[in-house]
């Protein structure tokens, strides 16, 4: 096995989806409720990562400030709207199914480590016919702590029963790398993500510019030349 690897995780939004438009959707449909305006994707997007709770306040501090004391019940009327919805235009970036099969097939354990909630996460993984591939899938409410804290990479690999060195993550942002060098854990950066500054500086040990570079880099084998 290339890397003598044994687990690939995998951060959600923005890295093996492209579930932005189901996103601003949603957190403009919560703005309008509330009498505010509509936000741009771009706005949106760099919202994004941190957990629903933080995309809610970062929507209404945008547009005049939170209209109550506590963001738990706009959290609420967020998650109720957007859960069921949450794959009506989400799609996985190209590559993605194929890269996951061939990952498997080489006899990888595969796992989700996202800051998403659980049962969002739940219902795009099996709307768009992705969670048959994954042995784990740890969401926002199942972890002991959501990234940037290494703490919700560790519970994986201790679920999972590998060595941190011989386990790898792949994501979009900042959170995603700074959570995997933390638990010693290699890691992989996209550039077509949704991260908020360069991908260059996340200080990932590769970059990689289409999803189907990734096979080719984690196994060992020469990528297709084109």
């Amino acid at each position: 096995m290339g890397m003598g690897l044994q687990a690939v995780l995998f951060d959600l939004d923005g890295t093996l989806i492209h579930s932005l438009p189901d996103l601003v959707a949603a957190v403009n449909r919560l703005l309008a409720s509330e009498g505010r305006g509509a936000l741009d994707d771009r706005t949106v997007m760099s919202f994004v990562g941190d957990g629903a709770g933080t995309l809610v306040m970062r929507a209404f501090t945008a547009t005049g400030g939170m209209p109550g004391p506590k963001v738990e019940p706009y959290l609420d009327r967020f998650l109720a709207d957007y859960e069921p919805r949450s794959a009506e235009s989400t799609r996985p970036w190209p590559g993605v199914p194929e890269t996951l099969a061939d990952l498997k097939a080489a006899g990888l354990t595969l796992a989700v480590c996202t800051n998403k909630p659980s049962r969002a996460t739940a219902e795009i993984l099996a709307a768009l016919d992705l969670g048959r591939w994954f042995d784990l899938v740890v969401g926002a409410d199942d972890a002991p702590a959501i990234k940037p804290d290494p703490a919700h990479v560790t519970c994986i690999l201790d679920r999972l029963g590998v060595a941190a060195d011989r386990a790898v993550m792949v994501g979009d942002s900042a959170n995603d790398i700074v959570s995997a060098r933390a638990a010693g854990v290699r890691s992989v950066a996209l550039s077509f993500g949704y991260c908020h500054g360069p991908v260059a500086e996340l200080g990932a040990d590769w970059v990689i510019d289409d999803f189907r570079q990734l096979s080719p880099l984690l196994l060992g084998r020469r990528p297709p030349v084109s």
